[in-house]
């Protein structure tokens, strides 16, 4: 950022009460200041929106979200908050920019303690995690879902104390969404396997990803770390918890696998009952033990990251009651005309091999869209087992996913960043330059076609900026002198995007 709002003198206000002193942080929309109160002559820490987000409705709505979430909030675990306001617009927006003063918490991230390979004290994990989760027990006990539990959003002051900051993307319990249908909202790497499919977060998804926070703190790594964010978030889904080291607590262990349990009813219902089972965890290691059993066994079957996985998985199964009952009639006499004994058997272990495949075949589409449609795999296996599973084959053809484009969202960014975002979403990326009049930023966005609902695989043209034309060109001729420098840059926009010149193609 090169300048705040009230620049130059760096206020974040009109009033110039709020005065900024140095930059303390860059998050997605917006950036924290550590600054003074003027009027009350404290030191505070100011957050301001992006000016590049000051228009988009959006981040305004969860700018201010977070402002009123945290100011209903009053515990000492959780940052406070003393005043919200709009500045006049800054850097080419249009609207108000906000800003958001809290209290500025001395410490430094949880983030930038952890180590890799390098697993922490138990004790200390225990102290300051148990911390994190009474924090997230008051904002649960009030009806708000944190949404995006990571180390980068708990503080850790001087003397081991722990503050729960951003509540950006926070929501009332009973709110309404501020992401559009398909659109998953947290951080990949901590993400609880319901928020992955889109499904509402609870506080139990807060305890998901304060588990996996514990984890990475007594193991020395993430559990789940894939090559992309959308194969992160589908081995939240679907690969059951590692194993902790040896020199963590078995008690503690047990706790930290229950918080990280696939089925959110089998987790701590909030952080308060988290914290009080991370402060005495024999009370709970049996019941910790136990769950773990059930997310290991069943995220095959539950936990796909599209719907499509879940119709063959289960339809293996179905044989199995019927199986059982043929086999005592045949019991007396093995090996004479009724069927061998292990015949049921065979056939379910055959028709749960076909289910595996079919649905590592779905899963591996989001990590890598275009390789998929080149596996041998899903046409060798209905020709093996016909007669066995004949419900199998059916389900194999409805593998198109669909995700959600909302052109806005990109508009003004970065062109190599929204390539990247849009190849994560499975869709393949089309980039066409447009002549850029003077007066534009350099490859920033300014189209992206189609939007709305899109297929994985779909090819989308994302439009953006050239570099500006040279400013010398146009003073040369000597016939206009002075109508055509200013009418130029008026007249371009119109016409530019037709020239439009494509310089990758689907990939």
């Amino acid at each position: 950022m090169t300048t705040t709002p009230g620049s130059p003198d760096r206020f974040a206000d009109d009033r110039h009460r709020y005065a900024l002193t140095s930059r303390i942080a860059t998050g997605g929309m917006g950036e924290v200041w550590r600054g003074t109160d003027t009027v009350l002559s404290r030191a505070v820490a100011v957050k301001v929106l992006k000016p590049e987000y000051a228009d988009d409705a959006l981040f305004r709505t969860r700018f201010e979200t977070e402002a009123r979430h945290a100011a209903s909030l009053h515990h000492p675990g959780i940052a406070g908050v003393f005043d919200f306001g709009e500045a006049s617009p800054a850097d080419g927006s249009t609207s108000p920019r906000p800003f958001l003063v809290m209290e500025l918490v001395e410490g430094q991230p949880l983030s930038n303690l952890l180590r890799p390979d390098a697993p922490m004290d138990p004790e200390v994990v225990r102290d300051l995690l148990s911390q994190a989760a009474d924090a997230l027990g008051a904002a649960h006990a009030a009806g708000i879902v944190h949404r995006d539990v990571k180390p980068g959003n708990l503080i850790v002051t001087p003397d081991r104390r722990t503050k729960v900051t951003d509540f950006g993307i926070a929501r009332a319990a009973e709110g309404m969404s501020l992401t559009e249908t398909g659109q998953v909202m947290g951080t990949p790497a901590y993400i609880s396997p319901e928020q992955a499919e889109g499904k509402r977060a609870t506080s139990a998804s807060d305890v998901y990803s304060l588990g996996v926070v514990a984890f990475e703190c007594l193991a020395g790594r993430k559990p789940f770390l894939a090559d992309t964010p959308v194969a992160t978030a589908i081995a939240h889904l679907r690969d059951p918890v590692p194993d902790l080291p040896g020199p963590v607590p078995g008690d503690l262990a047990a706790v930290v696998r229950r918080s990280m349990a696939k089925d959110p009813a089998e987790r701590y219902a909030d952080g308060a009952a988290f914290a009080a089972a991370l402060r005495n965890p024999s009370a709970d290691a049996a019941s910790g033990a136990t769950t773990v059993v059930a997310p290991v066994a069943a995220p095959v079957a539950d936990d796909p990251t599209r719907t499509q996985v879940i119709a063959p998985v289960p339809a293996a199964p179905v044989p199995t009651p019927a199986a059982p009952p043929v086999s005592p009639p045949a019991a007396d006499d093995r090996r004479s005309g009724g069927l061998p004994r292990w015949l049921p058997w065979a056939l379910l272990a055959l028709a749960l091999a076909v289910a595996v495949l079919v649905a590592l075949q779905v899963l591996g589409d989001d990590p890598a869209p275009d390789d998929t449609p080149d596996q041998q795999t899903p046409s060798q296996t209905p020709s093996r087992t016909p007669s066995e599973s004949p419900s199998e084959t059916p389900t194999e053809t409805p593998e198109t996913t669909t995700v959600e484009v909302d052109e806005a969202a990109y508009l003004g960014r970065d062109v190599k960043e929204v390539e990247a975002a849009l190849r994560e979403l499975g869709l393949k990326v089309r980039k066409e330059k447009v002549d850029n009049p003077g007066d534009e930023t350099q490859d920033a966005v300014l189209g992206v076609d189609p939007s709305g609902t899109l297929e994985e695989g779909d090819t989308v043209t994302v439009s953006y900026w050239d570099k500006p034309a040279p400013t010398e060109t146009p003073t040369t001729p000597t016939e206009t002198p002075t109508e055509t420098p200013t009418q130029t840059p008026t007249e371009t926009p119109t016409t530019a995007t037709t020239p439009a010149t494509p310089t990758d193609s689907p990939t």
